[in-house]
């Protein structure tokens, strides 16, 4: 029995021994075991690109209100394009070159009266002419020829002056109306607005003319 119990004690000190063994290369250096990684692989579809895990998300359109009063002061209709609301182009444009028809149309009538007004004086002195009594203008409107008296001539001649400086002056206005609203636009684009409008039950503590908080509920509109 007491050989056995021999034989099991060598045994074991000399297991021992040998894990605490260090190992050393030929110039005595403590060499490491080398540890294999796993080598167990996760799977990966080559036919999934790595752009694909990738998330992108597209950054909304903020215009700045500055840039958009420039544009639409450069040429009518630019700060609708940089707002990017391409539905109020018509409207511009529609608007503004109905201003700019008006404006020829009514120079160009003002223009007739006013050379009939001419071939009533004698240019070089200044002074009415008594030869003729009428003069024939060509109307537009009517697409005729009428023999009008000075008189009626002056009277058109003002007339059309006066339609042509209103037309100036829309023209001027819907252009000024087309930049104030392409400033407002690029405002309202920049707020941020909920859709989440809801009624919301809170609990709430009172104390009106009591010793202690009594408990209750509230109502509350809000925006979240």
């Amino acid at each position: 029995m007491s050989r056995w119990l021999w034989i099991g004690i060598v045994a074991l000190s000399i297991g021992g021994a040998q894990a605490q063994r260090v190992n050393t290369d030929s110039l005595g250096k403590v060499v490491l075991p080398i540890v294999k990684g796993d080598t167990i692989k996760p799977a990966v579809d080559p036919n999934l690109a790595i752009d694909s895990l990738v998330v992108r998300t597209k950054e909304k359109f903020r215009p700045v209100p500055r840039k958009a009063t420039i544009f639409a002061i450069a040429f009518p209709g630019g700060g609708q394009i940089y707002n990017r609301d391409y539905w109020k182009l018509p409207l511009v444009y529609g608007a503004f070159g109905g201003a700019v028809y008006a404006i020829r149309w009514n120079t160009l009538r003002y223009n007739d009266f006013l050379t009939a007004y001419k071939a009533f004086y004698d240019l070089s002195t200044g002074k009415p002419r008594t030869d003729i009594t009428t003069y024939p203008v060509y109307l537009r409107g009517t697409d005729e020829t009428r023999e009008l008296t000075l008189d009626q001539v002056k009277r058109g001649r003002t007339a059309y002056r006066r339609y042509r400086d209103y037309s100036y002056v829309i023209s001027v206005a819907v252009y000024a109306l087309a930049a104030v609203e392409a400033n407002v636009a690029a405002h309202l684009k920049t707020f941020d607005i909920s859709e989440d409008l809801s009624l919301r039950i809170e609990p709430s503590l009172y104390q009106p003319n009591m010793p202690g908080p009594t408990a209750g509920v509230r109502l509350v509109f809000g925006v979240r």
